[in-house]
């Protein structure tokens, strides 16, 4: 069995939100997993539509954690579990070194999480927090790069760029739609996404 934990996940809506909830649907096609997530309007209804178990943890932020890792404790207890995979390293800020020493731990990092000045004391819990994955993900070489700067051991940094959904047959009414809105434009760019200044939206939209 293999384990997701995480904070962010459908049917919240986000972008790390889409790429868990991803994660766990295919994954689920080449291994038994769990997911351990906090609660959401409308989870009930999102979950039954999966053929995996979902545990939701629901009360105050910081209990939520605690929940999650005493239930993530009892699950190892009686299962065989081959990784942890988690989407933020404070869903394995708790876990001890007896959990992470016998099970492989992958940790997403993608830049936010982990930008903080060198010697803060949220940059050293995540540093603390994120020696404990045996794999740390980045989606991207920046990220890996930044990480690395922030105090990430380099070698347990592994880039793997985030992935889309098969592309959808678009509808001829749609098509028309799209037809309309950029006519014979010879540059199209559609985002969706914060208006975050580390993105670059504005600069990539100034140099159009």
């Amino acid at each position: 069995m293999i384990i997701i934990t995480t904070r962010s996940y459908p049917p919240e809506i986000g972008g790390m939100q889409s790429l868990i909830g991803g994660l766990a649907i295919h994954l689920n096609n080449l291994h038994p997993i769990k997911v351990l997530a906090n609660s959401f309007a409308g989870d009930e209804e999102y979950d039954k539509k999966n053929n995996f178990e979902t545990n939701r943890m629901g009360g105050l932020k910081i209990l939520k954690k605690y929940r999650k890792f005493n239930l993530l404790k009892e699950i190892i207890k009686n299962n065989p579990i081959k990784a942890i995979i988690a989407d933020h390293w404070k869903s394995i800020e708790l876990i001890t070194e007896n959990i992470s020493d016998k099970i492989s731990i992958l940790c997403l990092i993608h830049g936010k999480e982990i930008n903080h000045p060198l010697g803060s004391f949220v940059n050293k819990r995540s540093i603390s927090s994120l020696t404990k994955a045996k794999y740390i993900i980045a989606n991207s070489e920046f990220t890996k790069k930044l990480a690395t700067e922030k105090g990430c051991k380099n070698s347990s940094i592994h880039v793997i760029n985030p992935g889309i959904n098969e592309p959808q047959t678009i509808g001829s009414e749609s098509d028309q739609r799209a037809k309309d809105i950029f006519g014979n434009t010879d540059v199209k760019i559609i985002t969706v996404s914060r208006f975050d200044k580390r993105k670059g939206i504005d600069f990539s939209l100034f140099k159009i």
